[in-house]
């Protein structure tokens, strides 16, 4: 009987949270006018639910293409690098502790350098997705090939590998991120001018 009643529990917290997710979705579609609104609602629903914003971004356009029934037949990829990440991490906290003392302001350079780039890598997907939506908005479908945008990310990557490994030939890890985050200030008010 005790089973019975946790998994009655767990039923009706998982309706409460699919209840909630309609609830979000209904309103950043129908009801909320403000721009600014939208996105911090959206914002603070991904906070307490520990979700990230492109899964909701994904839900929003099933749920305008399919309505809630299509949430309940899909839903967004699970990637699998979370496992094999947390590994990693783990090994990262564990190994700080085995370096020579010498080395750990390169260590901190090099994570400010990764958190960099990976903000940039973040910043080239939300603006490809962008670049999508507001070329594909109207009545319409303007193209069904994706090469013109997945050629143009490939294009921003390789650019922007070429960029660090010439920066990185000639320079110490003290001139790295300086000259990265140089770069990319003016790499960033070009790519402005293209929206």
């Amino acid at each position: 009987m005790n089973g019975e009643t946790e998994h009655e529990l767990a039923r009706t917290l998982r309706l409460e949270a699919i209840e909630k997710e309609f609830e979000l979705l209904h309103r950043l579609i129908f009801k909320a006018k403000d721009p600014s609104g939208k996105r911090e609602a959206l914002l603070s629903y991904c906070n307490e639910r520990s979700v990230e914003e492109w899964e909701i971004w994904w839900k929003l356009a099933m749920f305008r293409e399919s309505g809630a029934e299509g949430l309940l037949y899909e839903s967004p990829p699970d990637f699998s690098f979370d496992s094999p990440r947390s590994n990693r991490r783990q090994q990262i906290l564990e190994r700080i502790w085995s370096i020579p003392l010498e080395a750990l302001g390169d260590f901190r350079e090099l994570i400010v350098f990764t958190s960099m780039f990976l903000d940039r890598v973040q910043f080239l997907c939300d603006f490809l997705l962008s670049l999508f939506l507001e070329r594909e908005s109207g009545f319409y479908r303007k193209s069904k090939d994706m090469s013109g945008y997945t050629d143009f990310f490939v294009q921003k990557m390789f650019q922007e590998i070429d960029k660090i490994d010439e920066i990185t030939y000639l320079n110490l890890f003290d001139d790295l991120n300086y000259l990265y985050d140089q770069w990319l200030s003016d790499e960033s008010a070009d790519e402005e001018v293209l929206i």
